[in-house]
C-alpha cells in the first residue's frame, strides 16, 4: 500500500497524487483537514481503519493542521486541531521508523529547520557554502561584513521568508538585531540552478533574475531546464543521500568564475513552481509505485 499525507489540494501532493492513479495505483490519502486517530499502528478517519504495517511507501507533505484554513475556519476546529495535534506526532513517530520507503523520513527533514547546522553537513559532503553568521551582535555583523563584503540576511530555520541584502549601516535594523539572532551570508554573485532529486535521478532548472531572491513575486525571471556539468548529478544525489534525503530540493549557485555553492537541501520541495515539474513528479510516482506490493 502506498500512503500519502498531508493537504491534497497543494499542489506538489496533487501532482504525484494523479501520477499514481496514472499507473493504475489507489494510494491511501492522509487529509490533514479531516479528523483523524493513530492508535496502535492503525489510522482511523472518514470511518474507515487501516494497518499502517501495509505501507510499502509513503510520501509525506504535511502542514501544521492546526493552521491550515480548512480547520481554523471549520466550526469544529476546537476537535480537528485535537485530533491534528495528537496525530501528526504518531504518524511522524511512525514514519521515523516504518521499513517502508518514506519520503521523507521527518528526521531527515529536521536538519532543514536548522540552516547553519544544516551547512555545515552540506560543506562536510563537499559542496561549498557561503561563510555564514547567526549573530544578535551588531559589532560581529559589521566585522563580518568587513571582511566578506555585501551580505545577505536570510532565515535560519525552515520557516520561508524572503532573501535580502542586509543593510549593515542602518542604525535603526542594527539596534533590532540585539532582539533576535539572525542568519546572515556572504552574498555570492551567479546563477541561481535548482536540482531536484529523486532517488538517484537529478533533474535541473537554470533560474535567471537579477533579483537577490527569484522567488519575490515581481522578480522578472526567466527558466529552462538544464544538464548538469560533469559530476555535478552524482554529488547531488550523495549530498541527498548523506542528509538522510529520498528526494530533495537542492539550490545551487555558479559563480561567474564558474565555482558553484549550495546554499540548501529542501526535504519537501514545491517542485510545482520549477520548469520541468511534470518529469519531477512522475520520477516520484515511479518511486512509490516501485515499492508497491507484488501481486
Amino acid at each position: 500500500m502506498i500512503l500519502l499525507w498531508g493537504h491534497p489540494e497543494e499542489r506538489p501532493f496533487a501532482q504525484v497524487l494523479r501520477a499514481l492513479h496514472a499507473r493504475g495505483a489507489d494510494p491511501l490519502v492522509l487529509d490533514q483537514r479531516r479528523p483523524m486517530t493513530v492508535t496502535s499502528g492503525t489510522v482511523r478517519t472518514a470511518g474507515a481503519s487501516w494497518n499502517l504495517a501495509g505501507v510499502t511507501a509513503a510520501y509525506l507533505r504535511p502542514y501544521d493542521a492546526a493552521r491550515l484554513p480548512a480547520v481554523t475556519r471549520s466550526p469544529a476546529r476546537t476537535a480537528l486541531t485535537r485530533y491534528a495535534r495528537r496525530a501528526a506526532p504518531a504518524l511522524c513517530a511512525w514514519a521515523d521508523h516504518a521499513p517502508a520507503l518514506v519520503v521523507n523520513r521527518p528526521s531527515a527533514s529536521a536538519t532543514n529547520a536548522a540552516k547553519a547546522c544544516q551547512g555545515l553537513l552540506v560543506e562536510a559532503a563537499g559542496f561549498a557554502v557561503p561563510p555564514s553568521l547567526v549573530t544578535d551582535d551588531a559589532q560581529a555583523l559589521a566585522e563580518f561584513a568587513g571582511e566578506h563584503g555585501a551580505v545577505v540576511v536570510k532565515p535560519g530555520s525552515g520557516i520561508r521568508a524572503r532573501v535580502a541584502l542586509a543593510d549593515v549601516h542602518d542604525p535603526g535594523r542594527m539596534a533590532r538585531l540585539a532582539t533576535c539572532p539572525t542568519f546572515f551570508q556572504r552574498h555570492i554573485p551567479g546563477e541561481d540552478v535548482r536540482v531536484h532529486v529523486v532517488g538517484d535521478r537529478t533533474f535541473a532548472v537554470r533560474l535567471a533574475s537579477d533579483a537577490v531572491d527569484y522567488r519575490v513575486r515581481d522578480a522578472a525571471l526567466k527558466q529552462s531546464t538544464v544538464e548538469l556539468p560533469g559530476d555535478l548529478p552524482e554529488r547531488c544525489v550523495a549530498l541527498a543521500r548523506a542528509l538522510g534525503l529520498v528526494v530533495a530540493g537542492i539550490d545551487l549557485r555558479m559563480t561567474p568564475e564558474g565555482d558553484w555553492f549550495c546554499f540548501e537541501a529542501n526535504p519537501a520541495p514545491a517542485f510545482t513552481f520549477f520548469a520541468g515539474a511534470d518529469q519531477v513528479a512522475e520520477a516520484v510516482a515511479d518511486l512509490l509505485h516501485a515499492h508497491r506490493p507484488s501481486s
